[in-house]
């Protein structure tokens, strides 16, 4: 009968070239391969991770030399040169530990002048410098993170659409299966009515014939939907095809789908559920930020000038500097390594009193920030707990559907072996028959519908977990 029904289509399409179904891992990869949304998240990615090669340079340690202020001048008396050059380095990681040496250098002529030379250290005693770094490091490194994980989602959404296209095109199968059964069926009603001695001109004669015709037409719009369907689905994996009109439709149905298992959502950590792995990171990185704008620091330096200008011999020099909300405070002391000269000491401060108010104001600010973060998280926790009673419900219909299929495949292919052999002994009917075999096809396709579904919902599952191995900094 199928033969007649395409043998009766065959007007309405163009022979082509035999199809030959291509693996389906081969289509899949394909598919993700013409993702652009793929393509776009792996070049973000190669972004994010020089981002952070950028960051650990600049948090990393420093070297600065300098030739300071150049001042050269000529004229009738010779060539005057002067400069002011330095180096500097700085270990951010060591308590913001800086080392710096710099020296005044005076040519002219022939002779050479040096003064003010001097070498220092300057560390935090208190501070949040250090922390400061660790948080931007931090940050860098999650951007790195966060742009690995979109692409693994990504990944799994491409997947998803992919398998989901591929179940529509079987659940079109099993559309075009149900029109088949349902033209074989009219069919020999009208075969009886042509039996029982109907005119052509009568009403029964001609309804049947109608309905007939219908199912035809149904069956080729059915057909020709999938053809259609079927074309651009391997366009969008990156091949051209055209079908055959006289193409069996069975024959597109896959056969090598792997029978995988069903992923258990309790098997995850509760932590590396997305939602909740976001918030708890949101707390951690703000309020280690907000640990840094601590309102009181302290930092040391000491050094050692060659000649110091100020007191006319060499010093050693000491100092502090402080800071407290709105006031800073700074003194130094140089002392001279003769004991002719006397020690030169330097002070200063600044206040800005509405420094102390907006501090105040800040201090409220992070306690609501903080409190709202906590609220975030606890909304993810229960957003985690709806979600495990939404995926076990969705897996246990997922599987029970699949048990059934199996259970109706098993009844209908047995009865349609035994109906065939009685078929040819010509104790059942034609219609009888075929009617076992086609609800056998019908339930074959929808195992492999079920068997995609379980593969869907196992990305589904993985998506909204944390699955990188991420080294926590």
């Amino acid at each position: 009968m199928r033969r007649i029904i395409f043998f009766f289509l065959s007007s309405f399409f163009t022979t082509c070239f035999a199809f030959e179904k291509i693996p389906t891992q081969e289509l899949l990869l394909n598919y993700l391969e013409n993702d652009i949304e793929l393509q776009n998240l792996t070049l973000e990615a190669k972004s994010a991770a020089l981002s952070l090669d950028y960051a650990k340079v600049s948090n990393g340690f420093d070297v600065t030399i300098s030739s300071g202020s150049v001042l050269l001048n000529l004229n009738d008396d010779g060539t005057k040169l002067s400069a002011t050059p330095s180096v500097k380095m700085s270990l951010p990681q060591a308590s913001g530990l800086s080392i710096s040496a710099q020296t005044d250098l005076l040519l002219e002529g022939d002779s050479r002048e040096v003064s003010d030379s001097s070498i220092s250290a300057e560390i935090d005693l208190i501070s949040t410098t250090t922390l400061a770094r660790k948080v931007s490091l931090l940050k860098a490194e999650r951007s790195y993170q966060e742009s690995l994980r979109s692409l693994q989602k990504r990944a799994y959404e491409a997947e998803i659409e992919f398998y989901t296209e591929l179940e529509d095109l079987l659940s079109s199968i099993k559309t075009l299966i149900k029109a088949e059964q349902t033209l074989y069926s009219d069919t020999i009603d009208f075969d009886s009515v042509k039996a029982q001695g109907y005119s052509e001109s009568s009403s029964t004669y001609r309804l049947a014939q109608m309905q007939v015709l219908s199912d035809k037409h149904s069956v080729e719009s059915y057909l020709r939907e999938l053809i259609r369907d079927y074309v651009i689905f391997y366009k969008k994996c990156g091949y051209d095809i055209s079908l055959e009109a006289n193409l069996d439709y069975l024959q597109l149905i896959p056969d090598d789908f792997e029978n995988c298992q069903a992923v258990n959502v309790q098997d995850f950590e509760k932590s590396s559920y997305s939602k909740i792995e976001e918030a708890l990171w949101t707390n951690k990185i703000n309020s280690m930020e907000r640990r840094t704008n601590s309102i009181f620091t302290l930092s040391a330096n000491s050094g050692y000038t060659f000649d110091n200008s100020s007191t006319d011999s060499d010093t050693v020099d000491a100092g502090l500097s402080a800071a407290f909300s709105g006031l800073s405070v700074n003194a130094g002391i140089s002392l001279p390594v003769s004991s002719s000269s006397s020690p030169a000491i330097s002070m200063g401060f600044a206040l800005s009193p509405s420094t102390f108010k907006k501090n105040s104001i800040e201090k409220k600010q992070a306690s609501i920030a903080e409190e709202e973060e906590l609220l975030d998280i606890q909304n993810a926790e229960y957003e985690y707990e709806t979600y495990l009673v939404t995926a076990e419900q969705n897996l246990e219909s997922i599987l029970w559907e699949s048990q059934t299929a199996k259970e109706n495949y098993e009844m209908y292919s047995k009865l349609a072996d035994d109906l065939e052999a009685w078929y040819k002994m010509g104790i059942v009917t034609e219609s009888e028959y075929l009617s076992a075999k086609t609800n056998a096809e019908m339930y074959q396709v929808e195992i492999l519908m079920d068997m995609l579904e379980i593969i869907i919902y196992n990305d589904e599952i993985k998506s909204n977990f944390v699955t990188l191995e991420e080294n926590e900094a």
